[in-house]
């Protein structure tokens, strides 16, 4: 059983709607600028700010393995998509009620229970990677994927820019917390907004079977994926791209100190970084889709560099707003070049499994690299973390360069291509 060409139209319409909506509730809790604020005016210092992007990625990363497993039970994969959603959408309604009920009595206690929140969203968030990830795999065409992408991306960054001028509005308009609060909550309906969407998918069932192998099992079969050079040299570059980018996270609160910047502007940071983000999707996933998906992630990696010598030049709030501007590149390269290279990259028979292991095995370093970023601000200041980043950008541009084939020259990879 296969999708028909109005099918496909269909679920590109759907999902981008979906995504597009995701993204902007992602606005009005984002991790890079928002979160960072929140948690500062809290009472955080820089090792729990580092706990924000830390938990993040662990929760992007740990489940995808367990999301993997259970989702070759599926012949449908939006079945399993619509269980476990609600999980990824609801905390930051929660974020909502502390910010409105507890953070004015107990800043430390609503420091720590919005993390929490932020931990279970995220961890659903990483359960769901594989089975969403296999299911936009068969609904969305393979020569539009790197377009899908984009368009979800970038019409995302374009409606976060309204939803970033709302945040702007009631930062200033309301007294902490009560002001973030509003926020979160503005996130919570546009997540609604976005589970309608993703209901609407059509999907075919699998015509494969899958084995009902124990999860043990399951993990340890992870090992297959290394017997393949060119995903386990692209594995490797995205741990590099964990260390080199842990930088981000403290660029709001790098300006915060240096330059006395109101939690207002922070919401001008979002709309840049939007702005930018919105702007670059729909050049790069367009590009990736012509020339191959690592034209955009090498892309990437430069504009790490760029954007970490504009912080280093910074002598006044401008090369911040030049920071962010990159930063919103870098969003867009990694999440159109990432999303699609990985469906390039990957057996169709293991996809699943290719996606699940490449979470798991980035899990450990992606929680550590922002911690050990955080500390070394503390220890010896944000102008030395930006340095150590800039020679692991420079490290990790030359690997990925040099030892990451385009998956579409690839034999093997091209083979993968074809059968998905």
């Amino acid at each position: 059983m296969s999708l028909k060409e109005r099918d496909y139209r269909w679920n590109f319409i759907v999902n981008s709607i979906d995504n597009a909506f995701f993204n902007l509730g992602m606005t009005f809790g984002s991790i890079q600028t928002l979160l960072p604020l929140f948690a500062k005016n809290l009472g955080a210092g820089n090792l729990e700010i580092g706990l924000i992007p830390a938990i993040a990625n662990l929760g992007w990363a740990i489940p995808a393995i367990i999301g993997a497993k259970y989702s070759e039970k599926y012949k449908i994969k939006l079945h399993l998509v619509l269980k476990v959603t609600m999980g990824e959408r609801l905390p930051y309604l929660f974020m909502a009620l502390i910010a409105f009920f507890i953070a004015p009595h107990n800043p430390h206690l609503a420091l720590y229970l919005s993390l929490f929140m932020l931990g279970i969203a995220t961890f659903s968030m990483g359960f769901l990677g594989p089975p969403w990830m296999s299911m936009i795999g068969k609904v969305i065409e393979p020569s539009k994927r790197g377009l899908f992408f984009a368009m979800g991306n970038g019409l995302g960054a374009i409606m976060g820019v309204g939803g970033a001028g709302i945040a702007r509005i009631i930062l200033a308009k309301y007294s902490f917390p009560y002001n973030f609060g509003y926020s979160f909550l503005c996130a919570s309906i546009a997540l609604l907004i976005s589970f309608i969407f993703l209901a609407l998918t059509r999907e075919y069932p699998d015509d494969t079977e899958n084995s009902d192998v124990p999860l043990i099992e399951y993990i340890k079969s992870i090992k297959i994926v290394f017997k393949y050079e060119n995903f386990k040299n692209y594995v490797i570059a995205r741990i590099l791209n964990a260390f080199s980018a842990s930088f981000i996270s403290f660029v709001v609160v790098f300006a915060s100190k240096n330059f006395s910047i109101p939690d207002k502007v922070g919401a001008d940071f979002t709309a840049i970084l939007l702005i930018s983000q919105a702007i670059s999707s729909f050049i790069l996933g367009p590009l990736g889709d012509k020339y191959g998906h690592k034209l955009p992630l090498i892309l990437g990696r430069v504009f790490i560099i760029l954007s970490i010598i504009s912080l280093l030049l910074a002598k006044n709030i401008f090369n911040i707003y030049l920071a962010f501007i990159l930063i919103g590149f870098i969003n867009s390269a990694f999440w159109v070049g990432d999303s699609a290279m990985v469906l390039e990259i990957s057996p169709p028979q293991h996809k699943e499994l290719y996606i699940g292991a490449l979470s798991l095995i980035l899990s450990p370093f992606s929680f550590i690299a922002p911690i050990l970023a955080g500390k070394i601000a503390d220890i010896k200041g944000f102008k030395f973390l930006f340095i150590t980043c800039l020679l692991i950008s420079i490290i990790n541009l030359v690997f990925f360069i040099y030892g990451v084939k385009d998956p579409r020259k690839d034999a093997q990879s091209t083979n993968n291509i074809n059968n998905n």
